[in-house]
């Protein structure tokens, strides 16, 4: 199925071979399903995700949640690390936009020169989004995040490397433009949250207030490769609004206890909770509706995990596992 793809860059393999390209957020499909094990996440915009691992050696940090950061940062001017792209405008002008098929083939080849396949054939394709390959038996290579007009410098590439998970709105910004090619560094943060070593999440817009990047960053483990998540996108505004219950449409079963979520929801609701029965809880704070959430649960039993979202008048809203 597409939906249990890896999402994910190959740092290591990048920086040793191909330091121009970007964090690669989706090479390793094929291997991914041989290892036959998933992970269940709590997705983005009310989805929910279930996505194969991969062997690569590293292993997950002790939970250690971070304080959800305050929002409305911008981040760090890096726009000197980013070379035009052919063909496509630079900065936001050149994504989150739909585009033709054609175009798309075009941008994906420019960013993924190896890969000798075009994409599968769709009647709409987006810039700042997931678009599949046509596959065939052997492929390592799943699909293409079409990429904007910001190509990110081998030192760029490097800095996400030595930093998957970033703590700063400044990191994640970093990472993220790595990922989808587009230069991020000076949108606003609207709302993010860390747990360190495991995923770092962001939503974040641009200067002119037209566009949105939604961006999940999720560190190697012993499975998987550090990687941006499938479902981050750059979407042009308004961005749809979710009940809380859309938002946080849940599994009964979430063993590694990994668990992210960005997007839009109701303003009413001004803070959101996590929590295992007995074990860990996590909160974060929602401001005109715009949430970030990642947290790692030591003790994922997928019993009585339940996420309460807090209005302003005082009632709740209540999803459980």
């Amino acid at each position: 199925m597409d939906d249990d793809r890896v999402v994910g860059a190959e740092l290591e393999r990048l920086a040793a071979t191909d330091p121009l390209d970007p964090i690669d957020p989706h090479a390793m499909l094929t291997r991914g399903r041989r290892s036959r094990r998933t992970r269940r996440l709590v997705g983005a915009g009310g989805g929910v995700a279930a996505v194969a691992v991969v062997a690569i050696g590293a292993t997950l940090l002790p939970n250690l949640n971070a304080t959800t950061p305050d929002a409305d940062a911008a981040g760090t001017d890096l726009s000197s690390e980013f070379s035009a792209v052919p063909g496509v405008q630079r900065g936001e002008a050149g994504t989150g936009v739909q585009i033709t098929y054609a175009e798309a083939n075009r941008r994906c080849a420019l960013r993924y020169p190896e890969v000798k396949r075009p994409l599968r054939p769709a009647a709409k394709a987006w810039a700042g989004a997931i678009n599949l390959f046509q596959l065939q038996r052997g492929d390592s290579k799943a699909d293409c995040m079409v990429p904007g007009g910001d190509k990110p410098s081998a030192a760029l590439v490097a800095a996400a490397q030595r930093d998957p998970v970033p703590t700063t709105q400044a990191g994640q910004l970093r990472n993220c433009s790595v990922g989808f090619w587009t230069d991020l560094t000076k949108w606003r943060v609207l709302a993010s949250d860390v747990a360190p070593g495991s995923v770092s999440s962001v939503v974040a817009m641009s200067p002119s207030g037209k566009s949105v990047v939604e961006c999940v960053l999720m560190a190697a483990t012993q499975f998987e490769p550090a990687r941006m998540f499938q479902n981050s996108q750059i979407v042009r505004t308004p961005v749809q609004q979710h009940t809380f219950q859309a938002a946080f449409k849940m599994n009964t079963s979430n063993e590694d206890g990994f668990h992210y979520a960005v997007g839009r929801m109701s303003p009413d609701i001004v803070r959101i909770t996590i929590e295992q029965a007995g074990h860990g809880k996590h909160e974060i704070k929602v401001k005109d509706g715009w949430y970030a959430l990642a947290w790692l649960n030591e003790h994922p039993s997928g019993l009585g995990l339940q996420i309460i979202g807090y209005h302003k008048d005082g009632s709740t809203d209540v999803r459980v596992a």
